[in-house]
């Protein structure tokens, strides 16, 4: 019977804040979790239904629920829905007696960036460590099947420079994605494929710095 709890939490949203809703629905979905109140297994409410609940667009839902999924929190059944992940001991640990983070040396010319600093730690109970992934032995396992799947099929074309921007079949593909989940119609000369988040914010902040231009980027929730 507890698989239907999540729907009677009291979920609620502050409009006057500053922090986006998306991350508001992410942060107390996570408090419950941590907290005891949602406990593994429970089904958590469709995306659609957590919406029509909170009275916000059912992307900032989907988003919260990516976001949960991608760290851990929550667990995605094919057919059945979403459910508090049934093993949190990984999580809980995170919160309580986590090792420190390592502090690197901050090269010269990036101290006039104030926030820098912070995005410099290195630590494994940190989410989001810059070039670094927290997955499990199964995923890993996926990940090393598809490369090798994807390296037997390379070519003689595959195997030399591309197009700066990433490959063409692939930015289609992205787009078509855009135009089905997020209702965004762009074309394929407007996606540039980077190597990292580093090259991507590097790119990213260069682009706004020229006065009138607009320009957003996506890190993907592997799943």
């Amino acid at each position: 019977m507890t698989r239907g709890w999540a729907d009677l939490y009291a979920w609620q949203l502050d409009r006057v804040s500053r922090r986006p809703l998306t991350r508001q629905i992410y942060m107390q979905v996570r408090s419950a979790v941590l907290s005891g109140a949602l406990r593994p297994g429970t089904r958590m409410p469709s995306s659609r239904a957590m919406a029509s609940k909170l009275g916000v667009a059912r992307a900032s839902v989907v988003l919260a629920y990516e976001h949960l999924l991608a760290e851990g929190y929550v667990e995605s059944r094919h057919g059945s829905g979403t459910f508090i992940a049934g093993d949190l001991t990984g999580l809980a640990s995170r919160r309580r007696g986590a090792p420190r983070a390592t502090k690197r040396a901050m090269p010269t010319s990036a101290q006039t960036f104030s926030d820098f600093e912070r995005s410099a730690l290195q630590s494994d109970a940190r989410p989001f460590n810059t070039g670094r992934t927290l997955i499990d032995a199964r995923t890993a396992e996926t990940w090393r099947s598809l490369t090798h799947r994807a390296v037997r099929r390379l070519g003689a074309n595959d195997l030399g420079y591309t197009d700066p921007a990433g490959l063409a079949e692939l930015r289609e593909n992205i787009c078509d994605y855009l135009r089905a989940a997020r209702a965004v119609r762009c074309d394929p000369e407007q996606i540039v494929i980077t190597a990292g988040t580093q090259q991507a914010s590097t790119s990213q902040s260069v682009c706004c710095s020229r006065p009138a231009t607009r320009c957003g980027s996506r890190i993907p929730v592997i799943r």
